[in-house]
């Protein structure tokens, strides 16, 4: 005798199965990248892998995840085009190259909400690579206890924007050693920037720190430089042009300028010392008390 099932039953069955298997999007939001892995439709796990930052973004981890190294190695120049981590924590070097004298090491084309965090990479353009890392576009940037030097024909970070407003973070990171500048925050368009350069070294490049939001026509680009160290750099120290910045606990020596201020507003808390340069200042500071 064949047996009637109720629909109960069958909602319930459903129900649990439901739950033991829920369906997620292809891919991982943690991923792991080793000098012993292999890139791979498998690859991805702590145990099994992935070789290059590349393939990792391209094909393995999901928007809003996060690339972790799992040992020292040399990981291949990436371009970021979604919200991504890639983290270092201490393995010892993370080495991200790049060579071709008209590329960046890191590319940055995300959307308009994307954030991008990257810490503990030591970022190398073997004196041909154009720039450290380069944003064109996102939400936001932030770069932690990174090393990047050895860039030829632009800037170690560059952060140029055409739209919108990018926030962005640069904290405890030495920037040296690159033919063009250390840090040039440049939006462009209708962009502006906003955010903080804090505890960097910045040093033998041609500028150290350049603020230039000469080329936007968006809101106001504001900087915030703290305890910096912007030395020993061929031409500038920290130039400004068209932006507001504001300098505290600084030190800016060595330099042709030690802080060359074309246009826009510069801060100073009378807590920086701007001393050593063939001019120490070019333009006017503007001191500010009781903050």
């Amino acid at each position: 005798m064949t047996k009637l099932v109720s629909f109960s039953t069958i909602a319930a069955v459903m129900l649990v199965s439901s739950a033991a298997a829920p369906v997620t999007p292809s891919g991982l939001y943690r991923v792991w990248v080793s000098g012993h892995g292999t890139d791979g439709a498998t690859c991805g796990s702590p145990t099994s892998p992935c070789r290059t930052l590349q393939y990792a973004h391209d094909n393995i981890v999901l928007a809003k995840g996060e690339i972790d190294i799992l040992d020292p190695a040399g990981y291949g120049a990436v371009t970021i085009s979604k919200a991504l981590s890639i983290v270092n924590d201490g393995v010892g070097t993370a080495g991200v190259q790049q060579a071709t004298a008209s590329l960046a090491a890191i590319t940055i084309n995300a959307g308009a909400s994307d954030a991008i965090y990257l810490r503990g990479l030591n970022i190398d353009g073997l004196g041909t690579g154009a720039s450290g890392v380069l944003f064109n576009s996102g939400g936001s940037l932030a770069v932690a206890n990174c090393v990047v030097r050895h860039f030829f024909s632009s800037f170690g970070v560059l952060i140029q924007p055409s739209s919108g407003t990018t926030l962005f973070s640069i904290s405890d990171t030495i920037i040296s050693d690159n033919s063009s500048g250390g840090i040039y925050i440049h939006p462009i368009g209708t962009a502006s920037a906003k955010g903080t350069i804090t505890g960097v070294e910045a040093s033998r490049n041609a500028y150290g720190i350049a603020v230039d939001a000469n080329a936007s026509t968006g809101t106001a680009t504001f900087v915030l430089v703290s305890d910096a160290n912007a030395s020993n750099n061929v031409s500038v120290g920290i130039y400004v042009g068209s932006a507001e910045v504001a300098i505290t606990r600084s030190t800016a020596t060595g330099n042709g300028d030690g802080v060359h201020v074309n246009s826009g507003t510069v801060y100073t808390y009378g807590d920086n010392r701007i001393v050593g340069n063939d001019t120490n200042v070019s333009g006017v500071l503007t001191s500010v008390t009781g903050n």
